[in-house]
């Protein structure tokens, strides 16, 4: 009997030495890339059948504090903004306060229309497919633009709009039609958008994010975010001293949701369960199974009739994994590179976040991201060459 519990023992034993230099190796892998891609500071987070499995915090969140990243740590997210928002749209979807083929005039209480095509309206769907034929020219790039002067058919809309293109017969990416999907959230709940995410679905999940640094409960861990060269884009305080208006404004709050949102590596992770699965994360549940599937699903008969990669904020991917499709979003703005991709067969999830990178791509997907995945496919898939 002692032979036997010793030998059991030792074989435990073994198992973790092998776990623990496997870590090992893991950890010098990921580095290695963080490192070639000249990363100030990034964090790489796995997640499968519901549970963090693998993260890794690598340089400073502010190279003149040195802080170092950790799981504390707010990276801004870019374009996976979207993603986020999307989620919080389904969740507004399945209690009935929208519908993602409603003509959008009636949330924002003017006619929003194509001058060139007044029986076509303008949807939710189509906003969140990139395929709502918007135009992002000088009055888009001027902050102080109203939303209502760029979009009521009585006013400037024509200039805002493609001359040629029906609503939901071209594909074209928008940032203007995803900062419009922020503007109707304000309209519809009369909160601003920000808050009534933070509310309705962060605060449940015991997430916090804002898409204001201001409403951020530890503003000492974010993330400076810097350009390609490793200079200084943003720094936390800088942050800090921009304004927001904690209320209700459609009309001016039209850029909120486009690529602002500020997030942790290990909440944003949690977000990337919720569509990976059954619309659930930690027993709560955020989404019907419908809405997860309508996120991941190719459009159909629908309205939406060019061969848009999204569907409802999220993209549809087939190289990343050899002969596995993700769904996921992707973001970058200057040196900041963010990715959350999920591949539902697996349960995998996978977050990539840098402050500042080199940002080359490869195929469309960041290069850092795809060396990355390649590790996580290897260990987690078992895709081994």
């Amino acid at each position: 009997m002692k032979i036997i519990r010793g030998l059991a023992l030792l074989t435990a034993l073994l198992v973790l030495l092998c776990t623990a230099a496997l870590a090992q190796d893991m950890d010098a892998r990921v580095d290695e890339v963080f490192r070639a891609c000249k990363t100030v500071g990034g964090a790489f987070v796995i997640a499968q059948h519901g549970e963090i499995v693998y993260e890794r915090y690598y340089g400073e969140q502010q190279k003149t504090t040195h802080v170092p990243v950790s799981e504390n740590t707010y990276f801004r997210c870019a374009s996976v903004t979207k993603l986020v928002t999307g989620i919080g749209l389904m969740k507004m979807m399945d209690e009935g306060l929208l519908h993602p083929d409603t003509d959008i005039s009636e949330y924002l209480g003017y006619t929003v229309r194509n001058k060139r095509y007044m029986d076509t309206p303008i949807t939710l769907r189509m906003l969140m497919s990139h395929t709502a034929g918007l135009v992002e020219n000088n009055s888009f790039a001027r902050k102080s633009s109203i939303l209502s002067d760029m979009l009521d058919v009585n006013k400037k809309a024509s200039a805002n709009f493609k001359k040629d293109v029906r609503p939901g017969t071209e594909y074209a990416y928008s940032n203007f039609g995803a900062g419009i999907t922020g503007a109707i959230v304000e309209a519809v709940t009369g909160k601003d958008v920000s808050t009534y995410m933070r509310d309705t679905l962060f605060a449940p999940l015991g997430i916090d994010a804002a898409y204001s640094a201001t409403q951020l409960a530890d503003p000492q861990d974010i993330a400076a975010t810097y350009e390609k060269d490793g200079s200084l884009y943003a720094a936390p305080s800088y942050m800090l001293r921009q304004p927001y208006l904690e209320e209700a404004s459609p009309d001016t709050h039209y850029r909120t949701t486009i690529g602002s949102l500020l997030i942790r590596p290990r909440d944003l992770a949690k977000l990337g369960v919720v569509i990976c699965g059954d619309g659930t994360v930690d027993g709560v549940r955020v989404l019907s199974e419908e809405s997860v599937q309508a996120m991941r699903s190719e459009h159909g008969e629908d309205g939406i009739t060019p061969d848009s990669p999204y569907t409802f904020f999220t993209i549809r991917q087939d190289t990343l994994f050899e002969g596995r499709r993700v769904y996921g979003h992707q973001g970058t703005d200057e040196g900041i590179v963010c990715n959350l991709y999920v591949e539902p067969e697996s349960e995998l999830v996978i977050v990539v976040m840098t402050n500042g990178c080199k940002t080359n791509r490869d195929d469309g997907i960041m290069r850092i991201t795809r060396r990355l995945a390649a590790i996580a496919e290897e260990v987690y898939l078992g895709n081994v060459e």
